[in-house]
């Protein structure tokens, strides 16, 4: 309904393949059935490879030691089969939501904020004067600020979230350099700033209009 895109796998080992590319998913489902059950530790080394929320389908969930283990191993909700649609969208919307009702930047393929429209299918930004285009890595820094606009964080608190624990306070300085090149077509409506004591934050206005 938001524009969200998603990859759909028969097999695990296609699974952990997919998870392994560049691509960056932001939750995974997975099924398991009585017959065809996974290791708790596959399962945790599958949701490290993932770094996002992990929904667990679980045929004989109602084992007690069993969804504890999948809770341990790092499954974010475990829902037993057969269970009702509403239940697997209410977990869905509730991972996607996060801590914090922010929006639906982190599923949507296109929004328009400020007079600018964000793609994310083609990374770019397009406004009345300029499109500009950004890396894997510029587009998921930017994410973080389009979801949190016009507040301010500490680098330690966007590096983490934009790229996983891989993440480093260097890259996001380098990074934050590079975003505010792209970003300087669209100065005064969409520019990341920061300042001393508060930290960094995506100024986000609309454009003001030329008086006649």
């Amino acid at each position: 309904m938001a524009g969200g895109e998603f990859e759909s796998v028969a097999e695990f080992d296609s699974a952990k393949r997919q998870l392994e590319k560049s691509t960056r998913f932001d939750l995974v489902i997975l099924g398991m059935s009585a017959d065809s059950r996974v290791d708790p530790k596959v399962l945790g080394e599958l949701r490290a490879t993932a770094r996002a929320p992990f929904i667990l389908l679980d045929e004989s969930s109602d084992e007690a030691g069993t969804t504890l283990e999948s809770f341990e191993a790092g499954a974010s909700q475990v829902l037993p089969k057969p269970f009702v649609p509403d239940a697997l969208i209410g977990a869905i919307r509730s991972e996607l939501r996060g801590p914090d009702v922010d929006s639906v930047v982190s599923i949507a393929t296109r929004i328009e904020l400020g007079g600018l429209m964000f793609d994310a299918k083609q990374r770019t930004i397009r406004g009345p004067e300029a499109t500009v285009s950004l890396t894997k890595r510029e587009w998921q820094l930017l994410s973080f600020f389009l979801t949190n606009p016009n507040q301010f964080f500490a680098a330690e608190d966007v590096a983490l979230p934009a790229w996983g624990p891989e993440a480093s306070i260097e890259q996001f300085r380098t990074y934050v350099t590079r975003l505010r090149q792209k970003l300087l077509p669209f100065k005064g409506v969409c520019e990341v700033v920061n300042e001393k004591g508060k930290g960094y934050r995506l100024l986000l206005q609309q454009p003001k209009v030329p008086r006649p």
